[in-house]
């Protein structure tokens, strides 16, 4: 038995409703999950009644992109926050704009390649989220531009990519500071996924020698150490860092769909990790 404390519904851009998440979630015989939508808490309140109505343990939680570079954005879970407190919705709100005006650029990006983007599709896509992703990805996926979520970076929209775009979030100690005010925890989600500015060949940022202390200086608390993107050598050293930096040790699967080719409850978190992070939540509250 085990947790899964990365999961997204359609409330950002996951295939599933929170009721359905919830029900998988127990069929796959897990005992505790997290909803951590991206930049959105609109599911919270519907997820926590479905897990209560099944005995799950539930942390409620959000994922909010941070710009550390020009290129490169962090994500920062906060868990166990208050989805109605202002400070927090305010850095969400800002976030969501961003994401808006990326859509906006990447579809004038696409303009200049020679490529019309149907309006009218534009918006049906918008208004149905069962298939997860963005509009543009599956109005893209409707047109035979592309077949997934994979070919949509890297012919399009990765970096150094033609269709290329900056987006400008929240800064870290803005979506910090948030999730404090929240009187949630801050936790790096998977940490061997960032590199530097140079794209997919670059450094990765959590192996160099400063990147724990600076994530003390940022006050974040916690790390994902077991996520889809991590060697077992990479899990092995991101578990030693949070022993060496006494930072909490979260994980889970980052699952949104079918879609993104990643599986509900794979990895697990043990549950020998849970009661340092809910004693950490209950200091958070106090």
């Amino acid at each position: 038995m085990g947790l899964d404390l990365h999961l997204h519904t359609q409330a950002s851009d996951g295939t599933m409703t929170p009721e359905e998440l919830v029900a998988a979630a127990v069929a796959k015989g897990l005992t505790g999950i997290a909803v951590t939508d991206h930049d959105a808490t609109d599911s919270l309140d519907r997820a926590a009644k479905a897990a209560a109505a099944h005995g799950l343990l539930f942390i409620p939680g959000v994922e909010i992109s941070a710009s550390y570079t020009r290129h490169t954005a962090f994500h920062i879970l906060g868990y166990g926050i208050d989805p109605e407190n202002r400070e927090l919705q305010a850095v969400l709100e800002q976030n969501l704009a961003a994401w808006e005006k990326n859509e906006e650029d990447s579809v004038l990006a696409l303009e200049k390649l020679g490529i019309k983007i149907d309006n009218e599709r534009y918006e049906y896509w918008k208004n149905h989220p069962e298939r997860g992703g963005w509009p543009l990805l599956n109005l893209m996926i409707e047109m035979g531009l592309v077949a997934d979520t994979r070919e949509y970076f890297t012919k399009y929209f990765g970096l150094g990519r033609p269709a290329y775009v900056i987006t400008e979030f929240v800064t870290i100690p803005q979506a910090v500071a948030a999730i404090k005010a929240a009187g949630g925890v801050p936790v790096l989600a998977h940490p061997g996924l960032y590199r530097a500015d140079d794209g997919e060949n670059g450094e990765k940022l959590a192996l160099q020698p400063d990147f724990f202390p600076e994530l003390l200086f940022f006050g974040i608390e916690g790390v994902e150490a077991f996520a889809n993107y991590h060697t077992s050598e990479e899990t092995a050293y991101f578990l030693e860092a949070c022993r060496r930096h006494n930072l909490l040790v979260t994980g889970g699967s980052d699952y949104h769909g079918d879609f993104v080719g990643r599986t509900l409850g794979k990895p697990q978190l043990d549950e020998a990790y849970l009661p340092p992070l809910l004693a950490r939540l209950a200091e958070a509250k106090s």
